[in-house]
């Protein structure tokens, strides 16, 4: 089975809102939105791949954020012969999404918690959301 290892990059505000990016239009699983992140390289570590990644989609130093490192999350896809480990990483700030610089992708959006589970999402990011809900309320 392939193994591959991602981070995710999930920023909320003080008003419990997610921040998102546009996956419109470049989409790999059929998704209109996500979290930032992306695939840890085979020469680094998941917490390098969570700068390296933060500073390419968002222009941003995460050594300037007081950011939380939470777990991972492991999904198989046996159909795909597949299996993924995110390592999720989680960020409180107050920037409104103009401060944000997006870098890949179209734009960035901030949305309601329960508002996320309507969207078109890459999954499985529900379960992502359940395990991540109690440390944002």
């Amino acid at each position: 089975m392939r193994l591959s290892r991602t981070c995710l990059i999930i920023f909320y505000n003080s008003n419990k809102k997610l921040l998102l990016q546009e996956r419109w239009h470049y989409q790999k699983n059929w998704e209109d939105w996500a979290f930032f992140g992306g695939w840890v390289e085979q020469w680094e570590s998941p917490l390098e791949a969570f700068f390296r990644e933060a500073k390419e989609e968002l222009d941003l130093d995460m050594a300037n954020f007081d950011y939380k490192y939470l777990w991972e999350f492991k999904a198989e896809y046996p159909e795909m012969d597949f299996k993924v480990i995110r390592n999720l990483y989680l960020i409180k700030t107050d920037m409104k999404v103009e401060d944000f610089t997006v870098l890949e992708w179209i734009w960035a959006r901030y949305f309601e918690f329960e508002e996320v589970k309507d969207l078109k999402f890459p999954s499985p990011q529900w379960p992502i959301l359940d395990m991540i809900k109690p440390f944002i309320f």
